[in-house]
């Protein structure tokens, strides 16, 4: 027999658990005991109808920016890793085939048209067809990390998969694709390659007016100063925060007075905020 509370007994028990972490044993209990069942299940069809209603009425006339849009080949894999295992009624696959035609994956285009849609892409990487097949059209690219012994066999080049391709494609053709994205044929050559995952150009010269032993030597002063004490919280101090941002006025980079000792949680959270936020100073250049 099953019990239905009022709306006035949900609303009091939702207030009463309102802010409230349920414990690890209380969530595994739940979650087996709701393991397997549908909406259906445990709502009914009735209330799964005025759902869905809801829902198509929710969405209708909005400009969402993904409608009318012809899907990329990574939206098509996360699509797929999704529904694994799961049955697809007729009417859905129906639905999904119209919606990929015309869909060619990255590695299927020839390299004329990789040229005309991606001139930048084109300029930058090698590309041609494998020799060894010459009927198929098989584009081939070079290897970032082709001095390692895996890639030197066959000479650096090797046959990219679609997503490879559409990566680095993002990556040069795209104002937010990641430039250090590049072409491997291994995570040998990957992990290997000097370049690979950098964060910051290693040849960028950096005025600096001070050596590294006076750094040092400064930021040994300042925690002893401060009895290695976070000026903030209190906790351990591991770093030294710079009142006056060292890219803005290096001239009191290594001066005592303005700085103080703080441990790295109240550095970035309290002394690095706002207008002084690290991602902020980084997009200051200075004449």
């Amino acid at each position: 027999m099953s019990y239905k509370h009022s709306e006035e007994t949900k609303r009091k028990i939702s207030e009463s658990l309102k802010g409230k972490k349920l414990s690890i044993e209380t969530r595994i209990k739940k979650s087996l005991a709701l393991k397997g069942k549908t909406y259906i299940d445990l709502h009914g069809e009735e209330k799964a109808k005025e759902r869905k209603i809801k829902l198509s009425e929710s969405l209708k006339g909005k400009n969402n920016p993904m409608y009318g849009k012809k899907m990329t080949e990574i939206s098509i894999k996360k699509i797929s890793i999704f529904n694994k295992g799961k049955k697809v009624s007729e009417k859905t696959r129906k639905k999904i085939s119209e919606k990929l035609k015309g869909i060619v994956p990255y590695n299927k285009f020839t390299l004329q048209q990789i040229t005309k849609k991606y001139p930048f892409f084109s300029k930058i990487e090698e590309m041609r067809y494998n020799p060894l097949k010459p009927g198929k059209k098989e584009i081939q690219v070079h290897c970032k990390n082709h001095n390692c012994p895996n890639s030197k066999e066959q000479g650096g080049w090797f046959t990219p998969s679609s997503i490879q391709l559409y990566e680095r494609i993002r990556a040069v053709e795209k104002p937010y694709g990641m430039i250090e994205n590049n072409f491997y044929c291994c995570e040998d050559c990957k992990n290997k390659c000097p370049i690979y995952n950098l964060r910051a150009d290693p040849f960028k010269k950096l005025d600096i007016n001070y050596t590294l032993i006076e750094h040092q030597q400064f930021r040994e002063h300042v925690l002893n100063r401060d009895k290695n004490k976070c000026q903030y919280c209190g906790e351990k101090a591991e770093h030294v925060h710079h009142e006056r941002p060292q890219k803005l006025e290096p001239f009191y980079a290594l001066d005592p007075d303005f700085a103080w000792s703080c441990c790295k949680k109240c550095h970035y959270e309290k002394g690095h905020k706002d207008e002084c936020s690290t991602g902020k100073l980084a997009k200051v250049i200075c004449k």
